[in-house]
């Protein structure tokens, strides 16, 4: 473990607007440095660096973090990678809390790992001089050929694509890689951890796992070979055996089809569920697009890439997981799924929803002909059709509802109220207020796909399900506000936010009696957040503001992040003015909140004749009032 004190000094001695700036175009403006964000494509700078927190902000995108955090982001670094590479930059040798014998084992599971990569690598390069070079390599050729992936011309962008995909052929043998590991030095314990070789049933030694198979090698986003997946190919007939002196090699059961996809099993270096396929050569055109398309297969993703729609990856072996919406989140923050046009498809992605939303991911969805998958898509009718059918993409919860509908067949009243309830849930489940309210507006089109013509709004639907729960509130909701009190709760929270702002700007007023005690009416996640500033702070300047944004409510922490990159006074004096200046408008609008509750109360008295209770409430306003006035 590297020692809290050896991060927080590579963090101080790294200059985040030189780190950044060799690769962004930076120019200062006011108390940060702004250029073009290097996360998506953007005409109109909108990122912000600044130095004095060390910390950036994309006003487009969203991005924000410190200087790790934007090298994990640009190369793809983990935490501790980010942490050596600054270290290294800044002349900083790495302290860890480790004794002897923990620095030996540490240093030896780095050479374990390095070691399986090394292995990775080189039955990749193996995988494609076969590809070239066997005579049986043609078999992986015509499959390439028939998908349109073949080509002789080193300045194709199709011969692009297969090299940067590193894609090969596992020959016709049962120890082909065995023995090429072998000759090159490499350790078979190694290959086996990564399941390149398997172990022989009986006596010793070690058998290929990928034989005869068209080879894709999984990348991971350091540009390590992590994986395989291997597709099938049809069997050499005896003739092309006999010419090669190679016995028939049994890859299935006697009379069954060998697996059309084998993957290499999970290892030290490869989780199937945190691996994204082609993410590694995708990254630039996904941040570039703002957004990665997501398909199902190894051939989708190469075919689309070499004719020219390189912002695609696909899952590998695995439904879509909240690991890997985790990884595509990192550069881009819009996924549209393009999946198979059948009900295996359909299924596909309805079971996206869950985890493009824990990764805050917003979804589409683009609908394939049926029977069709993109590869076939990009063969038959270009790459432009594909483009067409992506940018028709419609909403995730749309599409979720769709389908929810589509499985509704019958009158049965049961039934309808089933489905009902399902498709208000999706709706109720949504966490984005405009996506849900886009969603309920299609209501009217809801009730006539059930047969209900007395239901023509979201407010109709839900009353319906809830007179088939017997009226009852679902738990947890509450009753809506009145708009006049939902102005008033907008209006203060506009207030609240200046406030906030000012302190993030200049934080060092927290140590102002005057200040303090106006920040002390300030309430909800607002009043988290000072607090949560103030307690970052107590011990001199703001230095870390990930550990500040860390303790922030999820309504607050975009409006921090931004402000924290970009503050907007560059005068202490400035944002104390305006701060005791909205502190006077949230007095303001706390009296009246108080009259406001006064007068509700004494109407409520007065209507149920309670002259006591109204008189009383009387007492309590006029000693509210004197108090404020000091008499």
């Amino acid at each position: 473990m590297i020692a809290q004190e050896t991060i927080d000094r590579v963090r101080a001695h790294t200059a985040i607007v030189a780190l950044i700036g060799e690769t962004v175009k930076l120019q200062k403006r006011g108390r940060s440095h702004q250029g073009l964000c290097p996360f998506h494509k953007e005409k109109t700078p909108s990122f912000h660096v600044n130095e004095e927190r060390g910390f950036y902000h994309c006003f487009g995108c969203a991005a924000h973090g410190d200087a790790f955090r934007f090298l994990m982001e640009l190369e793809g670094l983990s935490f501790v990678e980010a942490i050596r590479r600054l270290a290294e930059r800044a002349g900083i040798t790495i302290v860890e809390h480790h004794d002897e014998q923990q620095k030996r084992e540490e240093l030896e599971v780095r050479r374990r790992q390095e070691e399986l990569y090394a292995v990775g690598n080189v039955a990749a390069e193996y995988f494609e001089r076969m590809l070239r070079e066997h005579s049986l390599g043609r078999h992986a050729q015509r499959e390439l050929e028939k998908r349109g992936l073949r080509t002789d011309d080193p300045t194709d962008p199709i011969a692009d694509a297969l090299q940067a995909f590193r894609i090969g052929y596992a020959p016709y043998a049962w120890d082909g890689l065995a023995n090429h590991l072998r000759d090159a030095g490499m350790s078979h314990r190694a290959a086996e951890q990564v399941g390149l070789l398997v172990p022989r049933k009986s006596g010793s030694g070690h058998y290929d796992r990928f034989r005869h198979r068209l080879m894709f090698a999984v990348i991971d986003l350091q540009g390590r070979v992590i994986a395989f997946s291997g597709r099938a190919l049809p069997d050499p007939d005896d003739a092309e055996l006999r010419a090669l002196s190679l016995e028939r090699v049994g890859s299935s059961t006697p009379g069954e089809e060998p697996a059309k996809y084998v993957n290499s099993p999970e290892s030290p270096i490869y989780k199937k569920r945190e691996a994204v396929f082609g993410l590694y050569q995708a990254r630039s055109a996904v941040r570039e697009a703002g957004m990665a398309v997501l398909v199902e297969g190894n051939f989708d993703v190469v075919s689309l890439h070499a004719r020219g729609i390189k912002n695609v990856v696909a899952p590998l072996g695995t439904a879509f997981t909240p690991e890997q919406a985790r990884l595509v989140k990192r550069f881009a923050p819009n996924v549209t799924l393009l999946f198979d046009g059948d009900s295996a498809g359909r299924r596909a992605v309805v079971a996206s929803r869950e985890p493009c939303k824990q990764a805050g991911l917003s979804a589409k969805v683009a609908t394939l002909p049926q029977g069709t998958d993109p590869d076939d898509l990009s063969r038959t009718q270009g790459a432009e059709a594909v483009r067409r059918v992506v940018g028709a993409a419609r909403g995730l919860l749309e599409y979720s509802i769709e389908s929810a509908l589509d499985s509704f067949v019958g009158t049965d009243a049961h039934a309808r109220a089933a489905k009902l309830k399902e498709v208000t849930e999706l709706i109720a489940a949504e966490d984005d207020p405009a996506v849900r309210a886009l969603a309920e507006q299609h209501a009217d089109r809801v009730a006539g796909r059930l047969g209900m013509g007395d239901a023509r709004t979201f407010r109709a639907l839900r009353s319906s399900v809830l007179a088939g729960m017997g009226g009852a509130r679902p738990p947890g909701s509450v009753q809506a506000p009145t708009p006049e009190r939902a102005r008033s709760s907008a209006g203060r929270t506009e207030v609240e936010q200046v406030i906030f702002g000012a302190l993030l700007d200049y934080p060092e007023l927290l140590g102002d009696d005057e200040v303090l005690a106006g920040a002390d009416l300030v309430e909800g996640d607002i009043a988290g957040a000072i607090a949560a500033l103030r307690q970052s702070c107590k011990d001199g300047p703001l230095q870390n503001p990930e550990l500040v944004l860390a303790k922030l409510g999820p309504s607050i922490h975009p409006f921090a992040s931004a402000r924290l990159a970009a503050p907007r006074h560059e005068r202490v004096e400035d944002a104390k003015s305006e701060l005791l200046q909205n502190i006077a408008k949230l007095k303001r609008l706390e009296l009246k909140r108080q009259r406001s509750e006064v007068v509700r109360e004494l109407q409520h008295a007065a209507s149920v004749g309670d002259a006591d209770q109204e008189m009383a409430l009387l007492r309590e306003h006029m000693r509210r009032a004197r108090e404020r006035h000091g008499l």
